[in-house]
C-alpha cells in the first residue's frame, strides 16, 4: 500500500499540474481572442464612422439618427464579446498603469482621476443611448459635434460660466515609441491641432452685437480615451471649453473653431468648422447685471 502510495502521488500531482498548465493555456487563448476581437470591432467602427462622417452637417436629425444606430452596433458588439469570453480581465486603467511604473505625486494621482471620471462620463454617454448633438459641422473629413452648452460653477472659481462639449469624429491616430535606456514608453498622437476659438453673438437681426476670440485648446480634452477605459471607441476626441455667461441682447450664438490637420508628408491643412446655435435663457447673465468680458460693438441694424 505504501508502495503504491508513492507510485500514485507524484501521478496525480503531474495529473493536476498538467490540467492548471491547461487551463492557463486555455485562459490565454481566450483572453487573446478576445482582444483580437475587440480589436476588429473597433477597426470596423473606424471604417464605418469614415463613411457616416461624410453626411451633410445639416439636417442634424439624420446625423442623429446615423450616430445613435453606430454607437448602438458598437455597444452590441463589445456586449457580444464579453458574453463570449466571460473570463477575460479587465486592462488596468491608466492610474494603476502609471503607479505600476512610478510613485505619483498627489497633483498627477489628482489629475489622472479628474481625466478618468472624464472618460467615464464620455463612455456612458456614448453608451447609454444619449448622444444627440445640439449642432454639427463637417471640413477636412472632420465631423465636430456641439454636445451641450450649459451654465455652471466655472473651473477657475471666477464665479458661474458656460460649459461648451463638444466631439471631434474622426482625427487619425499615431503611435509613438521612445527608448530610453533599457525602457520603451508609447503614447498615442493625434495630428490634428486646434488653433483658435472664436465666438460671435448675433442680435435679433442677424447683425454683429459682439465677439471674442482666444486660443483653441479647450479646458480640457480627452484624445485618447482608451487609455482610461479599454472598450472607448476610437477616432472621437471629446474636450470642453469655458466661456463667460453671455449678455442678454443677442440672440445667436455663432462658433468658429479653426483647427490643423498634419499630413503624412508633415504638411498642415486648415479646417474651419462653424455652427450657430440660438441663445437660451439659461445662457444669459441674470437681469441686471452687466457684462464685464470685452465685447466688440458691430455696425447698428440697417448700417453697412
Amino acid at each position: 500500500m505504501k508502495r503504491l502510495l508513492l507510485v500514485a502521488l507524484p501521478a496525480g500531482l503531474a495529473i493536476v499540474g498538467a490540467i492548471l498548465l491547461l487551463q492557463a493555456w486555455s485562459a490565454r487563448g481566450d483572453a487573446f481572442e478576445a482582444r483580437l476581437e475587440r480589436c476588429r470591432l473597433k477597426r470596423e467602427f473606424a471604417e464605418r464612422s469614415a463613411l457616416a462622417r461624410v453626411l451633410p452637417a445639416q439636417p442634424i436629425e439624420a446625423w442623429r439618427a446615423e450616430s445613435a444606430a453606430l454607437l448602438r452596433w458598437y455597444v452590441e458588439g463589445l456586449a457580444a464579446i464579453r458574453n463570449r469570453h466571460p473570463g477575460e480581465t479587465a486592462r488596468p486603467t491608466a492610474l494603476a498603469a502609471a503607479e505600476a511604473e512610478k510613485k505619483l505625486s498627489e497633483k498627477d494621482r489628482a489629475t489622472l482621476l479628474d481625466f478618468q471620471r472624464y472618460a467615464d462620463e464620455r463612455f456612458e454617454l456614448l453608451r447609454g443611448a444619449r448622444y444627440a448633438p445640439l449642432a454639427s459641422a463637417v471640413a477636412e473629413g472632420l465631423r465636430l459635434d456641439l454636445l451641450t452648452v450649459q451654465p455652471g460653477p466655472s473651473p477657475d472659481g471666477a464665479g458661474p460660466g458656460l460649459r461648451i462639449d463638444f466631439a471631434l469624429w474622426g482625427p487619425p491616430r499615431l503611435l509613438e515609441r521612445e527608448s530610453t535606456g533599457e525602457r520603451s514608453t508609447t503614447r498615442t498622437v493625434l495630428p490634428v491641432a486646434l488653433r483658435q476659438l472664436s465666438l460671435e453673438l448675433l442680435d435679433e437681426r442677424g447683425g454683429l452685437f459682439g465677439g471674442m476670440a482666444g486660443g483653441g485648446e479647450p479646458h480640457q480634452k480627452l484624445a485618447d480615451g482608451e487609455r482610461f477605459v479599454e472598450d472607448f471607441p476610437p477616432s472621437i476626441l471629446f474636450g470642453t471649453y469655458w466661456i463667460d455667461l453671455l449678455p442678454r441682447q443677442p440672440r445667436t450664438l455663432k462658433l468658429d473653431l479653426a483647427a490643423s490637420i498634419r499630413g503624412a508628408d508633415g504638411q498642415e491643412r486648415p479646417a474651419l468648422f462653424s455652427v450657430s446655435l440660438p441663445i437660451e435663457e439659461g445662457w444669459r447673465l441674470p437681469p441686471g447685471v452687466d457684462f464685464k468680458a470685452e465685447v466688440r460693438e458691430g455696425p447698428q441694424p440697417g448700417a453697412r
